[in-house]
């Protein structure tokens, strides 16, 4: 089983499962991520997916010995299937959170930016090594790296093909958070499990909130904000949660 699926807590975790091979991505790992979008946004169980990776890795990119043996034909395919993973994890309207347990490079480091949140293990390291082999990102990287660590940042990393560590990638904002290896998945899980909490309408708002507040206008962005406001507003779990606010207020 290349991806490993199981729900806790309202809690999605898709789990790299190709540790000898450091989980470098082939077509069975890019279609299997395709599913497990499939299944979490059909899911109502499911509040956040999770996605990581199994021993030493999240994902060390692309399977270069299956690469080399492709035709252009095949590598398309391939290639597709990034671009489409890209679009689809944006487009779930539920928070997906990569758990960068350690190499996280080339296609990995991707896949990592497709998601909304990075955090990583103390141990984890971070880069863009297609310089080497003559590559240029794919997968939206372009447009997310940059917006997530700014221009100069992002072309430096993909210039200089060297990894970062996990505190330095958490220094410039590539990561949100890092944690010991031995507490990482405890955090990770505990993180989760605590945005899985919250109202589902609402998260599923500020998601959206925030991918179209990076690409509009501040006028576009405030008609927005207050559209999705007064739609959390008029929600019974928001409704719900004020009348408990009030509630546990007056017992105190």
């Amino acid at each position: 089983m290349t991806i490993e699926y199981k729900v806790q807590d309202k809690v999605a975790w898709a789990t790299l499962n190709r540790p000898e091979a450091l989980n470098a991505l082939n077509d069975e790992h890019l279609t299997g991520l395709l599913e497990v979008v499939d299944k979490v946004r059909n899911d109502a169980g499911v509040h956040v997916l999770v996605i990581s990776g199994t021993g030493r890795a999240f994902s060390v990119g692309g399977d270069i010995k299956e690469m080399h043996g492709s035709t252009d034909e095949q590598f398309h395919v391939t290639a597709n299937y990034y671009q489409r993973l890209t679009q689809e994890l944006r487009a779930l309207d539920k928070p997906v959170i990569a758990a960068l347990n350690g190499l996280t490079l080339g296609g990995g480091l991707e896949v990592a930016c497709m998601c909304d949140v990075r955090v990583a293990a103390a141990s984890a390291k971070l880069g863009l090594p297609d310089a080497p082999l003559g590559f240029s990102p794919t997968g939206g990287l372009t447009f997310l790296l940059q917006r997530i660590i700014g221009f100069g940042r992002s072309l430096h990393m993909a210039l200089d093909a060297e990894p970062v560590s996990a505190a330095e990638a958490e220094r410039i904002g590539l990561v949100t958070r890092v944690t010991a290896d031995e507490d990482f998945l405890a955090d990770t899980h505990a993180f989760a499990a605590k945005v899985a909490s919250w109202s589902r309408g609402g998260m599923a708002r500020t998601k959206a909130a925030f991918y179209g507040a990076s690409e509009a206008s501040f006028e576009d962005t405030l008609a927005l904000e207050a559209r999705f406001d007064l739609e959390c507003f008029q929600s019974a779990e928001t409704r719900q949660a004020l009348a408990d606010f009030v509630e546990s207020r007056k017992k105190k």
